[in-house]
């Protein structure tokens, strides 16, 4: 049964985003499935609940990922979220989230299994917030929890904002985007290195 749940998931992952939630309806995903609309009721109770499931197996998936060893990699890692430059699944993704958040914003609950979504974001990024720390990169001064939540709302403010002004400047947003999270992460500044050790020759 899980097994089916997860195939039904996955095949209407495909489905949402290429069409996008509007446009998907549940036949859609029986056909790229390969089941009947029973099999899909059996594992889920309406659309939303098959967007989420869907989308927690991408998220899943982003988490299992190696975590950034350095600053610059999480800072990159981020920074790679805002709609700029990206591929035709990326964009297809984000439309996906916004598409998404428009339905949730109307509904007067959360659809079932959407708060775990959340949660493997906000465990993802303390993970990476954690490990940074524990190397010396940032002092967490607002405490692990807090910077957690700050760092996923300058996020999603980040990349809404982009999203609704395709004029406004990259540079402009990933300077500010860097600079908030390197203040609330209580980023250690580098020492720069003397000016013997940058022209000292590399050993044979």
């Amino acid at each position: 049964m899980r097994a089916q749940r997860e195939m039904i998931a996955r095949a209407a992952l495909q489905v949402l985003l290429e069409k996008g939630v509007y446009d998907t309806s549940l036949r859609d995903i029986c056909k790229a499935a390969g089941v009947s609309m029973g099999a899909i009721y059996t594992h889920f109770a309406t659309k939303e609940e098959i967007v989420v499931a869907a989308c927690e197996l991408d998220h899943r998936e982003h988490k299992s990922a190696p975590l950034p060893e350095t600053w610059d990699d999480y800072i990159a890692s981020l920074v790679g979220l805002i709609p700029y430059e990206w591929s035709e699944r990326e964009q297809k993704r984000f439309r996906l989230s916004l598409q998404f958040a428009a339905e949730v914003s109307v509904m007067e609950r959360n659809p079932e299994g959407l708060s775990t979504v959340y949660l493997l974001y906000r465990e993802r990024l303390a993970s990476c917030l954690r490990h940074l720390a524990e190397k010396g990169f940032i002092t967490l001064p607002f405490g692990l929890e807090n910077t957690t939540e700050m760092h996923m709302q300058i996020i999603a403010g980040a990349g809404y904002q982009v999203a609704c002004d395709r004029d406004l400047p990259r540079e402009k947003v990933v300077n500010a985007l860097t600079t908030a999270l390197g203040v609330t992460a209580g980023l250690v500044a580098q020492p720069a290195k003397p000016d013997n050790e940058a022209s000292e020759p590399a050993l044979p």
